[in-house]
């Protein structure tokens, strides 16, 4: 488990997502689809209340109170209203504010810290060490980003990411 590609995934799905939100407004992340789902605005802040967490555990101090991203984890029991939703910008603002310090903090994990036993495990993996819980974090924080390239359209947008003029299947 290499420290360094784990850092490197946080760097892409932070590429990406601020591709998918960089036009978007405020009332723009609270649309959601259709037939039941999370709006971006939801997931947005999810994705950042996950960082959140990973930092503090990396880093025995989470960059913001973990209570300002009750109503964006479904286990608080605060539901998600338009209301209590943090804004766009401010959810970017502190993604934003933990991209380097956790990048930096994942790269400086030694090959013991990585196999140390985790402090918990969102999966109840009794097994978790600090490696496999951060190659966790990193898969979940890349299924939600895709999301936002939905959410995106869902909210009236083209889509950002495009792929090759030519492929080479033909």
């Amino acid at each position: 488990m290499d420290p360094k590609t784990i850092a490197y995934q946080f760097g892409l799905t932070a590429n990406v997502l601020e591709r998918n939100v960089g036009d978007l407004s405020h009332d723009d992340s609270l649309i959601g689809p259709e037939k039941g789902g999370s709006c971006l605005n939801w997931v947005v802040g999810h994705i950042t209340r996950t960082r959140n967490s990973a930092l503090g555990m990396l880093t025995k101090k989470h960059p913001f109170p973990m209570t300002d991203f009750d109503a964006y984890d479904d286990r608080t029991g605060v539901p998600f209203t338009k209301e209590n939703a943090l804004s766009l910008a401010e959810l970017m603002r502190r993604f934003r504010a933990m991209q380097e310090p956790l990048v930096d903090a994942v790269k400086a994990l030694p090959a013991e810290a990585l196999a140390a036993p985790a402090s918990f495990s969102p999966s109840g993996n009794p097994k978790e060490t600090v490696g496999s819980l951060m190659v966790s974090f990193a898969f979940h924080e890349s299924y939600h980003v895709g999301q936002t390239g939905i959410l995106r359209r869902v909210a009236g947008r083209e889509g950002v990411i495009k792929p090759p003029r030519e492929t080479a299947l033909r």
